[in-house]
């Protein structure tokens, strides 16, 4: 029971999901497709507080995007590689919708086991992984502001 408590503190407001998700995962399918993370893309990894994981997808989509402008149009032409990017852009999207709760799980499996590591008392453990769990819109909110100003910047 108790380490049901750690995972509900964890997860939060969407322990019932994340608790079947996990349920899921402790019984072999490590892959349960999240529509949440196919729709919001990277903006659910820092919804979700995955901060690593979001810059690791972030750079990829960057290196992605690099191999398509400086080595692809030049090899097969834009409109070509305008249809490569929409192509790839799409799988990315489709990968992180199946790795999403997989991720999700793994990290909350890890926070858990290092409150159990750092705190003694179940009171302070469910404290710490209330501020490392659950969700938030601040850096949403921040990095999508960026994203548009960028894009903003870019068009011009």
């Amino acid at each position: 029971m108790e380490k049901t408590e750690l995972y509900e503190a964890f997860f939060q407001e969407s322990n019932r999901y994340y608790l079947e998700q996990l349920n899921y995962y402790e019984n072999g399918r490590k892959f349960r497709f999240s529509y949440s993370s196919l729709i919001c893309g990277v903006f659910w990894f820092l919804y979700r507080k995955m901060y690593l994981e979001f810059f690791i997808i972030l750079t990829l989509f960057y290196v992605e995007s690099i191999f398509e402008n400086l080595v692809l149009a030049q090899l097969i032409g834009i409109e070509e590689t305008k249809f490569f990017s929409f192509v790839v852009n799409i799988v990315l999207l489709i990968a992180m919708g199946i790795i999403g709760n997989n991720l999700y799980i793994k990290k909350a499996k890890r926070m858990i086991e290092k409150a159990q590591m750092t705190f003694t008392n179940l009171d302070q453990q469910k404290d710490f992984l209330a501020k490392k769990g659950g969700t938030s819109f601040l850096y949403v909110i921040i990095a999508f502001a960026l994203f548009v100003l960028v894009t903003l910047l870019l068009a011009k």
